[in-house]
Order: C-alpha cells, then sequence, then structure tokens
C-alpha cells in the first residue's frame, strides 16, 4: 500500500482536504494548520499542506512542510518525488533518477508519475515527458493540471494542433484556471490564428482580471491582429495595475501609437524613456511617430541613439537604414549601417532585404544575391517584398 494511504488522517485534516476540492484554499490551509497545532506529527495534515503550497507555487513552504513529512515517514514516496521534483527542476541530475525510479515502482500513486513527467518537461526531454504525463492522466482523467503540461510535452515535440487541444481541453475542465487558455492562445499565434488566440485571452482575463501577464499578451496580440483601440483598454488596466512600470507606460504608448493618437501617444513614450532612458524600444516608437508627424530630423535622431545604445540589436539599424532609403540618395547611408549590422548578424534576413534594396541602383548582382537570401524569411512581409525585388532584379 502507498504510504500516504497508510496514514491515519485527522478529522481536521480531512476537513481541510475537502475544502481544497472545492477550491477554497485559505480555509484548508487554516483547518491544515490548526491540525498541526494539535499535533505537529499530524502527516496527513503536512503532506496535504506541502500540496497545497506547491499548488501555489510556494515551494519553499512546501519543501519545509516535505521535510518535516520525510523525517516521520523516511520511505514516504509522495514526498520523495514533491522533493526530488523540486531539486531536478533546479538542475539536480541525481533528483531526476530518483524521480524515475520512484515512478517505476510497480504501485507508485500519481503524484509519483506526475511530478517525473514534470521534471522531465523541465529537462526538455518532451518524448519521455509526454510518456509519464500520459500515465498521470490514466490515473486522473480529465485533470487540468495533467492535461495542460501534457499540452508542454507535446508543445515541445512541435505538435501544436494535439498540444492546442490538451490546453483547449484543460480550459474546459476548469472554471478558474487561466494558464491553460494563455498556453493555448500562445500555440495560436504561432499558427497564425490572431483571432482565436484574441478570444482565449479574453476569456483568460474574465477568469484572471488582475493577472499583470495576461494583459501584457492581451495587448500584444492585439496590436499584431491591428485592433488598438481592444489594446488600449487592456494596457490602461495594466497601468492601474502596476503603476509604476515602465513597460506598462510603454505599452500603453505604443497602443495609442497604433490607434493613431499622436499626442497621447507621445506623452505616455515620453513618460516611458524618463523611467528607462537607456531604452531603445520607447525610442523606435518615437521615432515612427516622428516620422508620422514629418520631422524626419527628429525620428534620425532618435534612431541614431537606438543604434548607438545597442548596436547588437538589428532593429534600430534597419528602421535607420530605411529611414535613409526613403530619402533621394540616401542609399549610401542605408548600406553604411546595415554593412555593420550584418557584420553583427549575417543571418538576419531582415538586414539582407534591406541591404538588397540599398544596393538594387548601385550593385543588381550583389543586391540580388541578398534579396534571394531574405526570399527565405518567416515573415510574409519579408518573403514577399523580396520576391517582387528578385524579379525586378532578375529582368534586367
Amino acid at each position: 500500500m502507498n504510504a500516504s494511504n497508510a496514514m491515519t488522517v485527522s478529522k481536521l485534516a480531512a476537513s481541510a482536504v475537502r475544502l481544497m476540492k472545492q477550491g477554497l484554499l485559505k480555509e484548508a490551509a487554516r483547518d491544515f494548520e490548526k491540525a498541526l497545532e494539535q499535533n505537529p506529527s499530524d502527516a496527513g495534515a503536512l503532506l496535504g499542506l506541502a500540496r497545497l503550497r506547491l499548488a501555489q507555487y510556494d515551494d519553499t513552504a512546501a519543501r519545509t512542510l516535505l521535510q518535516r513529512l520525510v523525517k516521520l515517514h523516511p520511505t514516504h514516496p509522495e514526498a520523495l518525488s514533491h522533493l526530488a521534483r523540486l531539486e531536478a527542476e533546479a538542475g539536480n541530475s541525481r533528483a531526476l533518477e530518483l524521480l524515475g525510479a520512484l515512478a517505476s515502482q510497480p504501485k507508485a500513486g500519481f503524484f509519483e508519475i506526475l511530478n517525473h513527467g514534470r521534471a522531465l518537461l523541465t529537462a526538455h526531454q518532451y518524448v519521455a515527458a509526454e510518456r509519464e504525463l500520459a500515465r498521470a492522466l490514466r490515473l486522473q482523467p480529465g485533470l487540468t493540471q495533467v492535461l495542460t503540461y501534457l499540452g508542454m510535452a507535446l508543445q515541445g515535440q512541435k505538435r501544436l494542433d494535439e498540444a492546442l487541444k490538451c490546453y483547449q481541453d484543460a480550459a474546459g475542465n476548469s472554471r478558474t484556471e487561466h494558464l491553460p487558455l494563455l498556453l493555448a492562445a500562445r500555440v495560436q499565434v504561432m499558427q497564425g490564428k490572431l483571432g482565436p488566440a484574441m478570444m482565449n485571452l479574453r476569456q483568460a482575463l474574465l477568469r484572471a482580471p488582475r493577472e499583470p501577464s495576461l494583459h501584457r499578451e492581451f495587448v500584444t496580440v492585439c496590436l499584431a491582429a491591428g485592433a488598438p483601440e481592444e489594446a488600449v483598454r487592456s494596457a490602461i488596466e495594466l497601468r492601474l495595475l502596476l503603476p509604476q512600470s515602465a513597460d506598462a507606460i510603454y505599452l500603453h504608448g505604443i497602443s495609442l501609437l497604433m490607434a493613431g493618437k499622436n499626442e497621447d501617444a507621445e506623452r505616455n513614450l515620453r513618460q516611458a524613456l524618463e523611467r528607462v532612458p537607456g531604452s531603445t524600444d520607447v525610442r523606435l516608437a518615437l521615432a515612427k511617430l516622428r516620422r508620422r508627424q514629418g520631422d524626419d530630423a527628429g525620428a534620425q535622431r532618435l534612431l541614431e541613439e537606438a543604434v548607438k545604445l545597442a548596436p547588437e540589436e538589428v532593429g534600430p539599424a534597419n528602421d535607420l537604414a530605411v529611414l535613409h532609403l526613403s530619402r533621394p540618395g540616401g542609399a549610401a547611408a542605408a548600406r553604411a549601417v546595415l554593412a555593420k549590422a550584418l557584420a553583427r548578424h549575417p543571418d538576419d534576413l531582415g538586414v539582407h532585404l534591406n541591404l538588397a534594396l540599398a544596393l538594387a541602383d548601385s550593385d543588381a548582382s550583389k543586391a540580388l544575391t541578398h534579396a534571394r537570401r531574405a526570399q527565405a524569411s518567416t515573415e510574409r512581409q519579408v518573403r514577399e517584398q523580396a520576391a517582387r525585388l528578385v524579379a525586378a532584379l532578375s529582368s534586367r
């Protein structure tokens, strides 16, 4: 018999377990703690409270409780597996071996198998993780947590459709968990399905309206999908949650910029730049605003600052090159900027495209070479522009 099943469970610990299953975590923690006040050696209460703390991602508190339990029951398989998973996720290969041994026992319990699967997932051993997580799912069919981890293992193998189904099933089996909806949205973004991704993120926000990471993600997807007004609303919510965050101010500013609200956008972006004077992203956004308002000289100053601040990044160099190319006789200045960028990033296909454009009138042969490289881009806009340039150069 599994050691966790052999232990006598006190009435308070049993009450706490029922509360935990109902999602009443604060009340469950209170009853577990009362049980431990009455009997510090109450193994059922130690295990139950440890599970609760793990569910709350309070690994420090969980580890203390599990160590107390192992001191009382040195061979307790579930407690040993929880501790081993925490060690394995910190990079301890011996702990991963112990998890494998615990999960391979004939009477291995749900948590021993789940912990092994989770540790394999962290170690990026996705095929082995899938096998263990599928075993755990057979023991607890439909469990949201397991379906979510199984989706991660499938996603790690690039099996996106299967991963998406796991995330959707996980979300459907819970009324409160937002993580599977977030992960489903990320897969849909990878698949180019921005509309469904937005729908999943809206639902996730209904479940966790005060989760900043969800608002950040929603703003980003809205902007990519061409829905700046929704992005503005979510950015405002993010700022209310994180009033001191420069990132929240920047996202608000960029959303206003995309919505065409230039004056409000500039005010917010300038405020963001005051918070993070070394930011290249804010400078790029302000440069777009300056260009929109016809101030190419102001845009150039901002882009040159960004290139100087972050010479290792391609974004500032590409934007500065595009500005030069928009001016009569600007190709030489663009080539100078792009040559430096290409030396640092020889495989960046956006740089290859811009360099092809800068060379088109002076060296068609070199331009054609760079344009052909750019045709391999995964970005449709870059790929299509490169194809048009290849066709034009080839016909000369």
